[in-house]
């Protein structure tokens, strides 16, 4: 479902869950709300629609929305149904780190292979990258980390946990940061690519 930059809001998010709600053997989701009037209360209504056990693949895409907290708060829920995960695409820019700490805590997966967070929000930060640094401990299989934290009160104590987590994974192979405007120093950067260096993993930072 795409439907980026459209007037569609809160009915639309709403239906959608409802209409995903009755998907019994739901494997894959694509949602693209980027640019519209969706909010919260409709947020929280879509994302309960993804509490289905057999979907393995989730890409939801709601940039430029009042979609914050509270989206956030039902998409963890949601998520703890799904065991069969391998893939989780994530794109936010209205949590806090109330909320940015409650979804990366509730991500952790054994079976996740690809896990991508495009969170360029301005009132995450740290604490909201220890709790991804902790929660990804648990992502033993896990072989793509994205992650996108542009504008974002992130300094190089949240980096320095999320760092930690990424070298105890044994199956990683690429990871891409995006982190323009934020306080991590370039010498922190290093010292992460260093600390990840070994053969077969790609590792690309903005």
């Amino acid at each position: 479902v795409r439907l980026h930059e459209t007037a569609v809001g809160d009915e639309t998010g709403i239906a959608l869950g409802r209409a995903l709600g009755g998907c019994g053997k739901l494997t894959k989701v694509f949602i693209s709300l980027e640019g519209t009037a969706l909010t919260d209360q409709g947020g929280k209504a879509l994302v309960a629609g993804l509490n289905r056990p057999e979907l393995q693949d989730v890409d939801l895409t709601l940039h430029e929305t009042g979609a914050g907290d509270e989206t956030g708060f039902a998409l963890v829920r949601a998520l703890a149904a799904c065991d069969k995960l391998v893939r989780v695409c994530t794109a936010f820019d209205a949590l806090t780190d109330q909320g940015g700490q409650a979804l990366a805590s509730g991500l952790t997966r054994p079976e996740l292979q690809d896990l991508d967070c495009r969170w360029n929000c301005v009132e995450i930060g740290d604490a909201t990258a220890i709790a991804f640094g902790e929660s990804l401990c648990g992502c033993l299989r896990l072989r793509k980390f994205t992650l996108g934290m542009a504008g974002a009160k992130l300094g190089n104590a949240g980096l320095n946990s999320i760092a930690a987590a990424l070298a105890s994974l044994p199956e990683l192979t690429e990871i891409w940061l995006y982190l323009p405007g934020t306080e991590v120093t370039r010498n922190c950067v290093d010292d992460m690519e260093r600390q990840l260096q070994r053969p077969g993993l790609k590792i690309d930072y903005d």
